[in-house]
């Protein structure tokens, strides 16, 4: 079974996990949205044993959202979101950016997108640039 690796943004905490994903949610909840700072959240699931931290557990900090089955996992040197576990441990929700490569994914859902802001939407008629443009 093929794996892809994966890590915060100064590398302190890494991870692998395997490269075939049988969905990607793009959330556009209101607490996702708060947890990323972005329009949606990009979440990957994975079995469990499917799994495997490779260093830096104890530089990973949680905050769980009182009330609600919702948290945010990050790394405490550079603030990064990490792959966190369900309630259960049956499951580990891997953050798609995270990944330092390209998943192997065989469904984009996209969920509360009734929530999703008016600034976000249309993004495929917005002019890309390959960088910032000058």
């Amino acid at each position: 079974m093929q794996k892809i690796k994966g890590s915060c943004l100064c590398s302190a905490v890494s991870f692998e996990v395997v490269k075939a994903f049988d969905k990607l949610f793009f959330c556009s909840c209101d607490q996702c949205r708060r947890i990323t700072g972005s329009a949606f959240a990009s979440n990957l699931f994975v079995g469990a044993d499917g799994f495997n931290w490779l260093g830096g557990v104890e530089d990973i900090v949680s905050y769980q959202v009182p009330g609600r089955g919702i948290s945010k996992t990050f790394c405490r040197i550079c603030g990064s979101g990490v792959p966190w576990s369900s309630d259960d441990g049956s499951k580990v929700i891997v953050p798609a950016g995270s990944l330092h490569g390209e998943p192997d994914v065989a469904e984009r859902i996209r969920i509360f997108a009734a929530e999703q802001p008016s600034w976000s939407s249309g993004l495929e008629q917005i002019n890309p640039h390959p960088g910032f443009p000058s």
